[in-house]
């Protein structure tokens, strides 16, 4: 019967069952179908969350990006790689004239005519994936492929991973130190450090500044300065961190013929002596710490009237630095440090993080020698010997004695061994500039530190220079000015060093072949060839005889 009661007919009804039928089926595959969508969904979904995709940005000179483009075409992790020319840093973002792709390397990107067309810098940026084995672990533990070349987003400090890859091709164990245990608390300023200010620290004499109150700087200065009651303070804008005998006193006299750059009280207008030495140097009196120098002292090395000028906009633009440039090497002092555990095998906090946490945004300059060329002149000027000869002699002793100490000690903590130091009668720890670097690169980003050779300076000075403005954000100066700092002597040359003679080939060899791992590492750290000094001491492997 049908819904009205009457009598369905044999037809009838076989069209209504296969009509409820076709009902049915219709919705099992409805159902069947938004399960499928779903899954598949879930599946992306769950493909995406165990896949991490990671960026690298990479500063290379222009000769060098064709080897670092073929390296990239055997790494198997490497999903995209894109050239960026004339890369500029605006609000944390790179902007660029023109990009090269290259995804699938099955082709080179010439480069040889771009200098010509007047393109200095460039930047490779890898895009990669890598397969997390669980869904809960984090980016940093994804094992990556091991390929120098590879670099950190320069805007970002090092990790520990990080440092350790780059510490895996030096000769020795770099550290022994080991990631934060969970139940320490974290600096909220220096992840994966302990917090400074948690528990009894030392009283050494010196003044504790990682528990300092940072300055609020006035947002009107360039420079950072700031009032501190009725007394106007200032940190310098720029700190010329090393190194020693590479011509840092030539530099600084140029720089300070800009207009916008205001001599200091230091030293020679230069060196206060402050970070690594006088705010460390304590001597017991009686039983008891000496002051050492405080950041208070530091301050009246910068104070001018003429940071408080203003230019014809009505801006305070003028800016001040200073350079001492045995900031980058010696952390023999560190250990009076109030965080600092005295007998520990390495040291945790070193001057690095003191000046981070003053003044964050300070810039870096750097200028490298030569490792060997540059160790005869700290040699010579430092009165450790007179000759060539005691040079070579000296020279046998020290890397005996340094071998002796990577034998059963890091590297970092030989290279920072105040006993090991002065036991050496040549000073060669101060040569190892890949391991002092990272030390500076767990606290500032690779942005903020420009690195520049002494011999690229010593062949075009103004090229150097006109870098240097760049990076300060500092207009190139009129064309007088130019010429004065170009004709300017050279500030110093020393007679000592020409008495000397030239360094014995057996002590070349000696020297390279201790430095050479560490130009390597630097070199590709940098992603510039230049930095293996293959142009000065280091010729390729296959000449030296």
């Amino acid at each position: 019967m049908d819904a009205t009661g009457a009598t369905m007919r044999p037809h009838q009804a076989s069209m209504a069952a296969m009509c409820f039928r076709n009902i049915r089926l219709t919705e099992v595959f409805k159902f069947t179908f938004i399960c499928l969508v779903l899954m598949s969904l879930f599946g992306i979904a769950f493909k995406y969350d165990a896949v991490v995709v990671i960026q690298t940005y990479r500063p290379v000179n222009i000769q060098g990006v064709v080897d670092v483009l073929r390296s990239l075409k055997t790494g198997e992790f490497a999903k995209g790689v894109s050239v960026l020319l004339n890369v500029t840093l605006n609000n944390n973002n790179f902007t660029n004239l023109s990009v090269g792709e290259q995804p699938k390397f099955n082709k080179s990107i010439d480069l040889a005519d771009s200098k010509a067309n007047g393109i200095k810098t460039v930047m490779v940026k890898t895009t990669e994936s890598h397969q997390k084995k669980n869904r809960t672990e984090d980016v940093t533990t994804v094992k990556q492929p091991d390929r120098n070349f590879l670099c950190t987003d320069p805007r970002v400090t090092l990790t520990m991973a990080e440092i350790l890859r780059i510490g895996s091709k030096l000769p020795g164990n770099l550290t022994s130190l080991q990631p934060l245990a969970p139940m320490v608390k974290e600096s909220p300023e220096f992840p994966g450090m302990p917090d400074p200010c948690v528990g009894p620290n030392r009283i050494t004499g010196v003044e504790d500044i990682l528990c300092m109150k940072p300055p609020k700087f006035l947002p009107d200065y360039k420079n950072p300065c700031w009032h501190d009651g009725n007394t106007f303070r200032c940190l310098p804008y720029f700190h010329l961190i090393g190194i020693c005998k590479s011509a840092t006193s030539d530099v600084f006299k140029r720089l300070y013929m800009h207009p916008d750059i205001i001599p200091n009280r230091g030293v020679g207008n230069k060196e206060t002596w402050y970070w690594s030495w006088r705010r460390l140097d304590i001597l017991k009196i009686n039983g008891t710490f000496n002051q050492g120098m405080t950041l208070k002292d530091f301050t009246d090395k910068f104070r001018s009237s003429e940071l408080q000028a203003k230019d014809a906009k009505g801006k305070h633009n003028k800016i001040t630095g200073h350079g001492d440039p045995m900031d980058f090497w010696d952390r023999f002092e560190d250990r009076n440090t109030p965080q600092n555990i005295p007998g520990a095998d390495e040291l945790l906090w070193t001057t690095p993080y003191a000046v981070r946490h003053v003044n964050p945004n300070v810039k870096l300059l750097l200028m490298l020698r030569d490792p060997v060329e540059r160790l005869f002149s700290h040699y010579i000027h430092l009165h450790y010997g007179t000759s060539a000869q005691c040079f070579h002699e000296h020279v046998v002793i020290s890397i005996e004695r340094w071998n002796n100490c990577t034998n059963s000690h890091t590297i970092r903590h030989c290279i920072y061994d105040q006993p090991l130091f002065k036991n050496l009668p040549a000073p060669i720890l101060t040569s190892f500039y890949i391991v002092h670097l990272l030390e500076w690169l767990k606290v500032f980003p690779r942005e903020q530190i420009l690195i520049f050779r002494n011999e690229d300076y010593t062949v075009d000075m103004m090229g150097t220079l006109t870098d240097i403005f760049r990076f300060l954000d500092v207009g190139v100066p009129s064309d007088s000015v130019v010429a004065n700092m170009t004709d300017m002597t050279p500030f110093f040359v020393s007679e000592k060093r020409k008495s000397a003679g030239k360094i014995l080939p057996e002590t070349k060899r000696l020297l390279m072949e201790l430095y050479r791992p560490y130009n390597e590492q630097l070199a590709a750290f940098l992603g510039d060839e230049r930095y293996t000094w293959r142009d000065a001491s280091f010729p390729s492997v296959k000449t030296v005889k």
